[in-house]
């Protein structure tokens, strides 16, 4: 987090170096929203729609109002839509692409991952069922193989029952 906050900080630090954050440009000889904003070096200056008049533009500073502007509607990035819509639309838009990208995250850690954990758990309760049908199977034949040795013996000594319930003598 504090990466991401020490980041923008630099950014803004080096946006501000670089001239766009400037107040030297003369905005004031344009006579129209679209030659004030157009005409001039992108970002460097604003229409105050109420005064009708170009003025210096610092996308830093001038967030919210517009110094030397009489309200706070002034056109900085185009003459349709007034800034303060500007600057909602792409608060707006930010947040969607991060919902967005927090849902797909979410779905992708979350949601594949469960359906992968239950294959999983179906491959080792297959691999365990199998397991233990193949001792079962080895019992039983030990059983049967004991069973068989057990009646060889009562053969021969003269053991032999009629019935499972009768007794030996």
């Amino acid at each position: 987090m504090n990466y991401c906050l020490a980041l923008f900080a630099t950014f803004l630090a080096v946006l501000a170096s670089t001239g766009l954050a400037g107040d030297d440009v003369n905005c004031v000889a344009e006579t129209s929203c679209k030659l004030c904003i157009n005409g001039t070096l992108s970002g460097k200056c604003a229409w105050c729609d109420a005064d009708s008049k170009c003025l210096p533009y610092n996308p830093i500073t001038d967030i919210k109002t517009l110094e030397g502007c009489s309200t706070d509607k002034f056109y900085a990035s185009n003459c349709i839509l007034d800034h303060n819509i500007v600057i909602i639309a792409v608060g707006i838009g930010v947040g969607l692409v991060a919902l967005a990208a927090a849902a797909v995250t979410i779905w992708c850690c979350c949601c594949r991952g469960r359906k992968a954990r239950k294959k999983k758990l179906a491959d080792a309760d297959a691999e365990y069922q199998a397991r233990m049908d193949e001792i079962s199977s080895k019992h039983d034949t030990l059983r049967e193989e004991r069973q068989a040795k057990n009646d060889a013996i009562r053969q021969k000594y003269g053991l032999k029952k009629s019935s499972p319930y009768e007794r030996f003598e």
